[in-house]
Order: C-alpha cells, then structure tokens, then sequence
C-alpha cells in the first residue's frame, strides 16, 4: 500500500502536465497567420543587365542567402494572399542597383500598399548593398506588419 501511495503524486503531477501540454498546443482550426505572429514573406528574383551577368546573379545570389538566414519572417514558396511579395531586380548599367518591389498581404480591400526601395552603389561595392537592402526590408516588413496588426 505504502508503494502505491508513493507513486500516486507523481502522477497526478504527470497527468497535470500532460493536460497543460496539450492545453497549449494549437489547435487544427486555427489559420497559419493565428498560429505564428511572424510574417510570411514570398520572394522572387529578376536579373537584367547583358554585361558581366554572372556578377549580379552572384548578387541576387547574396541578396538570396541573407534573406533566407533572417528569423524576422517565415518563407513560402508560392504567393498567398497572406504573404507579402518582394520581387528582388538586379541591374548593373553605371551603378549596381538592387531594387524591392514589396506588397503587402491582401486583406481583402481594393487598395494594395505596394512600396518601392532600392539601394545602389558603384560596381565594387557589391559586398555592402545586399546588407544594406536586407536591413530596409527588414524594416518595412516589420513596421508594416505591426501596423497591419494594430487594426
């Protein structure tokens, strides 16, 4: 008898955590954008330029790497209408120019906030602006999801 009474609180406090853990779990009727506060974010990239095309797709390369490693959104590889949109150009006429075209998720109004950024630079530079553009979109993003989110 003493043996069972023994084990009887643990498992009460077993049973307690059991019930708390899936108490917390999502729940499956729950939409993508309920079960994760980050944005998703859907990107595509151009590349135009018929001079030293290998070096500015080395650039869309780097632009690529950097957005993926990010932990401010989540990735998806198709376009939804919860997700916002970048498309990446690379362009390399004087200047190395790397321009966003990013649009915000639909919610189901006629107007679309699209906004346009680019950051440019001379030709030797093109280790700083794939940096420098990240962190802008990583701005834009953000500052647009918390204002999508306080309505």
């Amino acid at each position: 008898m003493a043996f069972k009474r023994s084990w009887l609180p643990l498992f009460i406090a077993a049973l307690v955590v059991v019930m708390l853990a899936l108490a917390w779990l999502p729940m499956g009727d729950l939409t993508p954008e309920q079960r994760s506060n980050k944005p998703f974010l859907h990107v595509s990239y151009q590349v135009q330029g018929d001079v030293n095309v290998q070096h500015l797709e080395d650039v869309a390369f780097d632009v690529q790497q950097r957005i993926e490693q990010r932990h401010e959104w989540r990735l998806v590889d198709q376009p939804e209408p919860r997700a916002w949109e970048l498309t990446v150009t690379v362009n390399s006429a004087q200047l190395l120019v790397l321009a966003g075209n990013l649009q915000a998720p639909s919610s189901g109004e006629l107007n679309q906030s699209v906004q346009r950024f680019k950051v440019q630079g001379p030709t030797d530079s093109y280790a700083a602006l794939p940096e420098q553009f990240v962190k802008i979109l990583i701005q834009l993003v953000e500052n647009g999801h918390n204002a999508q989110s306080n309505l």
